[in-house]
């Protein structure tokens, strides 16, 4: 099992503030073998391919696919200007039981401050010296773990709304792409954090970042996330608002009128139960006169 050395800032800055940690990452299952194994039998959708030499902002068609094989990747990734996302590796057994045993580690700081973790997952992010993944958004709480290389992580506040509009949250958070490009004037803003392998970084939601591998080694790291009670709500509510902002609507973020956070919450879930007792009726009925 991967050893935590020091949680650091983590237990007074989780979860609305990023936080560096320290852990022993070495383990069997981060051994490239292992990862070819594992990149073979996860389904395709979940094996990421992308050019290395992208640039820090970008849209959805600006990113070409990648000819290389996960296989090439893993073996040809001091070589080639590439990097490759295994997604969500829990649904692999073996897997699985090595990331609870991982966000395990933290259980006792994120229950004190945002209750019962759900939906444990990870991610595996193996990158050619040099690679760059570009500024984006992630939804989860996050704790990134430099397992080889180094990199560099760049990271802009997540709670200011010039920076990333409410209207660009909501789009992300009901299927909008993830990538995001910000005010060149407010580049400086960000802090780039050195991450050597050890280093681990806790990402809040919603937090603006980049990534770049530093010259000299391939990067290997791991991703740990996990969602709250809380963090749900305020997601669905952010889903809610994208709704009403297509009808003219103008409505507050999340938290700011905690009444009408409810209503709308109410409303919602009313209307989909009300939609999907209108599909089971209809569904009945349907079958009904086909049989008779």
């Amino acid at each position: 099992m991967i050893q935590l050395i020091d949680t650091g800032n983590f237990p007074t800055d989780y979860p609305k503030n990023p936080a560096s940690l320290r852990y022993e990452p070495k383990h069997p299952l981060l051994e490239r073998k292992r990862l070819i194994e594992l990149s073979q039998a996860l389904p395709d959708e979940l094996v990421e391919f992308n050019p290395g030499n992208l640039p820090v902002f970008v849209t959805k068609d600006d990113v070409p696919k990648s000819d290389l094989t996960a296989i090439e990747v893993i073996e040809k990734i001091g070589e080639e200007s590439s990097w490759m996302a295994l997604r969500n590796i829990e649904r692999n057994d073996i897997y699985k039981a090595f990331i609870e045993s991982v966000i395990n580690l933290l259980e006792p700081e994120i229950q004190k401050a945002t209750g019962k973790i759900s939906r444990r997952e990870a991610f595996i992010f193996i990158s050619s010296p040099g690679a760059v993944t570009p500024c984006h958004l992630d939804e989860e709480h996050n704790v990134l773990i430099q397992v080889e290389g180094e990199k560099e992580v760049t990271l802009f506040p997540g709670d200011d709304r010039e920076l990333v509009s409410q209207e660009k949250i909501e789009q992300f958070l009901s299927g909008g792409y993830r990538a995001i490009k910000l005010d060149p004037e407010r580049l400086t803003e960000g802090r780039t954090i050195k991450m050597v392998p050890g280093d681990a970084l806790y990402i809040p939601p919603l937090a603006p970042h980049y990534v770049k591998v530093l010259d000299g080694a391939p990067s290997l790291s791991l991703s740990v996330t996990w969602r709250s009670d809380a963090l749900r709500r305020e997601h669905y509510l952010h889903q809610i608002n994208s709704k009403l902002r297509s009808k003219g609507k103008n409505p507050a973020y999340p938290g700011v009128e905690p009444l009408s956070d409810q209503l709308k919450i109410w409303k919602e879930s009313g209307r989909r139960r009300l939609s999907e007792l209108a599909a089971r009726f209809g569904s009945s009925k349907a079958n009904a006169t086909a049989s008779s």
